[in-house]
């Protein structure tokens, strides 16, 4: 993140089978980030957000596909550009990927549930947050369900 200018990032993450969220990317064996660097970085406060967004978001996802009974394997990235010289986030995209295929009628309903999530909530009306569904792929799904 730059103290100046646009920036724009992105985070990687997934519900495992078993209820878990792993953080895919940025990823490291050392959370802190603090291997042989001599200080802890972690993770930065939008990437928090980021990552409280995805569980969030991703957890109401994983209630709606468990009621179907459909599949609930998914993956989730969230992109987010930053707004230096205004000290802001401008917008935020959550891609969800699934390991099914929803009808129209389903669409609609997940993104009604989604947006009961309090942290999507907290953030509405201060940064634009667009949701998009795609679908898994199998390689994807072989690694979220790895639950490693």
């Amino acid at each position: 993140m730059t103290d100046h200018g646009d920036d724009a990032a992105s985070l990687t993450l997934c519900r495992t089978t078993q209820g878990r969220v792993r953080i895919l990317h940025p990823c490291s064996d050392d959370p802190t980030g603090s291997a042989g660097q001599g200080k802890p970085l972690g993770y930065n406060p939008v990437q928090h957000l980021a990552i409280a967004l995805g569980c969030c978001m991703t957890e109401f996802a994983r209630r709606f596909l468990e009621r179907r009974d459909l599949p609930e394997t998914l993956i989730a990235t969230l992109d987010w550009k930053l707004d230096g010289r205004h000290c802001r986030i401008s917008r935020m995209d959550l891609t969800l990927r699934l390991a099914t295929v929803l009808s129209g009628e389903d669409r609609h309903i997940l993104d009604r549930m989604m947006n009961h999530c309090p942290v999507h909530q907290a953030m509405h009306g201060n940064v634009p947050v667009h949701i998009h569904l795609e679908r898994l792929a199998d390689e994807e799904r072989r690694l979220a369900e790895n639950d490693g």
